[in-house]
């Protein structure tokens, strides 16, 4: 690979020997990058021969491991970051992508223990994040696309991506999506899942969808137009350096850590006219054991909440020149636009306020790591008008009942 490829940073955290790491290691080396290197974050119920294995990976690539010890150490400059992660907890992750950022890392790739690589070129295929690449982009006149009816799946069951609003779903019939082509940065690269989607505890429990591809043909991924909302999750994801300021999992969520954070990430791209981009490359996942009643009693308050919050991002005006300038933005507006409601409980309370807290922690770590230099500013890609951009000049038009048979 040329001397100027981009360094790419693989984060996961796990309370298991990571056993995939080897193969996505074998992967990178396969099709030529040398500047990978892994970060995994442990927890207290880690095995203590993990550190051991993740030595085992450094055949291919550099493998950091941090232990409970390693990160408390790490975080020693950022004690109020160390208080705010509870032990047992996924979003210790954030200390993994806290120290790609800090390394140098120009794409920051997060999978789960359950992703399983297949033979496509995994880190080329996330590379697109942070780079400018001609797309075709996808609009919506409900500002809402699901990125989930690209999948093909057994019985041609039709699902949802966890954490999609809830009350904009089932109602494609009545909206319409554009589509366009044309350069535009990609902020992040969500990549999808075969055999088990994404999805949320009441959809698996009455679904049960089992994805077998992409729809096809299918010649590259496609991206959402500035305006045009999907969420992405932390699995098989790819962010680009500028956006890790402002990408914050945060423990007290339940499982909306990651979609609130993508909601976040979308809503400051908008800002830059950069895009989410979706499709490949693809994972295995063989999702590890969960109790799915539990899935829903920590989903019931996003799935409550996400419509007003998303409606309140979307009402809050940005003027940062950086992604860290604008999570500021948004950290201090939502305590205004995302009000309390008269009819929520003390849990949901308690996520609004951890949440905001928590945003404000970890834009206080990146302010003093420097995030906001003069060196990060942001040009804007193609400027558009606020409250004109899920309609952009299109060469499609089309129902978005028909939404299944796009690539075909």
């Amino acid at each position: 690979m040329p001397s100027n490829e981009m360094k790419t940073t693989i984060v996961t955290t796990t309370i298991n020997i990571p056993a995939l790491l080897p193969k996505y290691a074998q992967n990178a080396r396969y099709y030529g990058h040398s500047s990978v290197d892994f970060v995994v974050i442990g927890d207290r119920k880690s095995p203590p021969h993990t550190a051991d294995f993740c030595k085992s990976v450094e055949a291919y690539y550099p493998c950091a491991y941090l232990d409970i010890p390693a990160q408390q150490k790490y975080l020693d400059r950022f004690p109020e970051l160390w208080r705010h992660l509870p032990f047992d907890s996924i979003q210790r992750r954030n200390i993994g992508i806290l120290m790609a950022w800090e390394n140098g890392a120009d794409v920051v790739i997060t999978i789960d223990d359950d992703n399983f690589v297949l033979d496509q070129d995994f880190v080329g295929l996330h590379g697109v994040a942070g780079t400018v690449r001609d797309l075709r982009t996808y609009g919506s006149t409900s500002g809402w696309f699901n990125v989930c009816s690209l999948l093909q799946a057994d019985h041609g069951i039709e699902f949802y991506h966890r954490g999609y609003p809830q009350a904009l779903r089932w109602n494609e019939a009545s909206h319409f999506i554009s589509t366009s082509q044309g350069a535009r940065r990609v902020a992040v690269n969500a990549g999808f899942w075969l055999d088990n989607p994404d999805i949320d505890a009441l959809t698996r429990m009455e679904r049960q969808p089992v994805v077998r591809g992409l729809k096809g043909p299918w010649n590259a991924n496609i991206a959402l137009h500035p305006g045009t909302w999907s969420p992405f999750n932390s699995q098989n994801t790819a962010l680009m350096r500028d956006a890790i300021p402002a990408y914050f999992l945060s423990p007290y969520v339940g499982r909306y850590d990651d979609i609130w954070a993508s909601y976040i990430v979308t809503r400051i791209a908008e800002h830059f006219s950069h895009v989410i981009a979706y499709g490949e490359p693809l994972v295995r996942q063989e999702r590890n054991p969960h109790d799915l009643w539990k899935d829903l009693d920590v989903e019931r308050n996003g799935m409550v909440l996400t419509d007003d919050f998303c409606g309140a991002l979307r009402s809050i005006p940005l003027a940062g020149s950086t992604y860290h300038e604008c999570f500021a933005e948004i950290a201090d507006g939502l305590k205004r636009a995302w009000s309390v409601g008269q009819n929520w409980t003390d849990s949901q309370k308690q996520w609004r306020s951890k949440m905001i807290e928590g945003m404000g922690i970890w834009h206080d770590v990146f302010d003093r790591l420097d995030a906001g230099s003069k060196r990060t500013r942001i040009k804007h890609s193609q400027p558009f008008a606020r409250g004109t951009e899920s309609i952009p000049q299109h060469d499609e038009l089309v129902k978005m009942g028909d939404v299944g048979n796009f690539g075909k």
